[in-house]
């Protein structure tokens, strides 16, 4: 019978064995388990965060400044490519110029177009709306002939809608098209933004979208020309006769009265009855 020599064996190749997979992320978390150093660690991370949670400010309702300014510009008569080459994107390339300046955008449409400055977070509104109005008296010879002088309106966070309100109509009765047409429903709105302003604590409130309710006056040349009255005349009789004035005032005994003169269009029947001159001593309206 053969024996065998039983050598004990070394607990130290197990550990070498082990180290080998734990790598240095299980090495260090062993490390930490069997350390008196864990808990001291634990104690003082946790008086950081009391302390951070004790010492760091806070608001019931943080106010964060992000200053916004539209700049608004006027060219009558040209097409939106002229407006946005002519104009905007000259005055977008002086806004780039202001410090503190995050984003310059625009928008172009025909006859007019607007430039947003959006300027970095924490910047203050009143310097920075002081920056774009030094800025553009700086460079008013830079505007091209024919356009207004800009029109400059801050925005701030407040301006940001908060709740938005939806109105529309239903199609009842099967037809194919709503109840109501975009115009009332614009009309209904302005109501509705009436009573919500009645609201305390509301702030800015505005309508968008919708038909505003207005009269067009086409207007043929060739008919003007024969009447020899101008198109001048048609638009000065319109305006004159849109006001109301007060002509003074009549006292009888204990009561006063106020005599108003001339009265507001209300539709397209009264503009029709305006006489804007007169052709073979006839009267010519509108």
């Amino acid at each position: 019978m053969s024996q065998e020599n039983l050598q004990p064996e070394d607990p130290r190749s197990d550990d070498r064995h082990s180290d080998e997979h734990l790598g240095l992320a299980g090495r260090t978390a062993r490390f930490f388990i069997n350390s008196p150093l864990s808990p001291l660690f634990f104690i003082a991370m946790m008086l950081m965060g009391l302390l951070g949670l004790v010492e760091t400010p806070r608001q019931e309702d943080p106010q964060i400044s992000v200053p916004m300014v539209d700049v608004f510009v006027r060219y009558s008569g040209a097409s939106a490519d002229q407006v946005a080459n002519l104009a905007i994107e000259p005055l977008e390339r002086i806004m780039s110029e202001i410090p503190g300046v995050k984003h310059v955008y625009s928008a172009s449409q025909r006859g007019m177009g607007v430039v947003t400055i959006e300027f970095e977070v924490g910047e203050e509104m009143g310097p920075s709306l002081v920056k774009v109005n030094d800025k553009i008296d700086s460079n008013m010879d830079k505007i091209p002939p024919g356009v207004s002088p800009p029109l400059v309106k801050a925005k701030g966070i407040d301006d940001v809608p908060v709740v938005n309100i939806t109105l529309w109509a239903k199609d009842l009765n099967q037809d194919g098209s709503a109840d109501v047409d975009d115009g009332q429903l614009r009309m209904l709105a302005h109501d509705v933004l009436q009573s919500i302003k009645e609201i305390p604590d509301t702030g800015n409130g505005f309508v968008v979208g919708g038909r505003a309710e207005q009269v067009t006056v086409e207007v043929f040349p060739e008919r003007l020309s024969g009447y020899g009255i101008s198109l001048d005349q048609v638009a000065n009789a319109i305006q004159t006769a849109n006001s109301e004035q007060r002509a003074g005032g009549v006292e009888s005994g204990n009561t006063h009265f106020t005599v108003m003169t001339g009265a507001f269009l209300k539709g397209a029947e009264d503009i029709s009855r305006l006489v804007v001159g007169t052709h073979n001593n006839v009267p010519v309206y509108v």
